[in-house]
């Protein structure tokens, strides 16, 4: 990584379905969108709402794509970290950018996963089970 690159870390949902290419080079490409929304707690409401939504690409390389092709599909929740790309382009004479992320770690966020597939992650379990296992140390 180069000292000037700018690293961030979004947390968002895959908004697209994951696309994956080899390159003549024998270099695999996976590539699929992710949107972010902001949530704030409004006082005056007394209640959390959406903010602005980011939309970013995201580009993984190599064994990075490799796992992303089999791990993730559109909807799943994920922490991506990875490299801001801006894009400067003019369409209709109006000049915009796209964002983009060069991605260095991509992971599911277990936090907000709901499920694989047809079964949960986890069995919900009572409370008055969870209390008599005994803690690992």
């Amino acid at each position: 990584m180069s000292w000037n690159s700018t690293v961030i870390t979004v947390v968002g949902t895959v908004v697209s379905e994951i696309t994956y290419k080899h390159g003549e080079d024998g270099k695999t490409n996976a590539f699929f969108r992710i949107n972010s929304t902001e949530r704030r707690y409004n006082t005056a409401l007394g209640d959390w709402e959406d903010g602005e939504t980011l939309w970013l690409g995201v580009s993984c390389w190599r064994k990075l794509a490799d796992s992303v092709k089999t791990t993730l599909s559109k909807g799943d929740p994920v922490i991506v970290q990875g490299k801001l790309r801006i894009r400067h382009y003019e369409k209709d004479d109006v000049k915009r950018q796209a964002f983009s992320l060069d991605a260095l770690h991509v992971g599911l966020d277990l936090g907000r996963v709901q499920s694989l597939g047809s079964a949960p992650l986890v069995e919900p379990r009572a409370a008055e089970d969870l209390a008599e296992e005994p803690v690992p140390f």
